[in-house]
């Protein structure tokens, strides 16, 4: 009885192994059913940096914001580039935005230069006095 189980063991076994071989061989055979290449050769989307300050000025596709600088712990002026492509939240384009507007900007560095990807101006709660 013993020698039974042994064998049958011993017979999945072979079947377990020669499917597997069969698998392989077929994924080789057929591109179509090919992994993918993989994310890392593609390059990656940069994810975009935030910023937060007053605006001092804006002027055509220029927005100048006074930002505090966790670094040095001082506020620095700051310029980012806005074209076609900047979304805007509370607003419908720059012209709507005016100096000491306070305004959350998600922006990427290109060619060195800080390049706004989203602009929000905050707008004043009921009640609150503005200064």
């Amino acid at each position: 009885m013993k020698s039974r189980w042994i064998a049958a063991g011993l017979v999945f076994g072979f079947i377990g192994i020669a499917a597997g071989q069969a698998l392989a061989e077929e994924d080789k055979s057929d591109p179509g059913t090919q992994p993918a290449a993989s994310s890392a050769a593609q390059p990656a989307t940069p994810e975009p940096e935030y910023a937060f300050g007053t605006v001092k000025s804006v002027s055509g596709d220029q927005l100048t914001i006074n930002e505090f600088d966790y670094d040095t712990g001082k506020e620095n002026e700051a310029t980012y580039g806005l074209d076609s492509k900047t979304e805007y939240d509370n607003i419908a384009s720059a012209k709507e935005i005016t100096a000491g507007n306070e305004v959350d900007i998600d922006y990427l560095v290109k060619d060195g230069k800080k390049v706004a990807v989203a602009v929000s101006v905050a707008k004043p709660v009921e009640g609150e006095e503005t200064e």
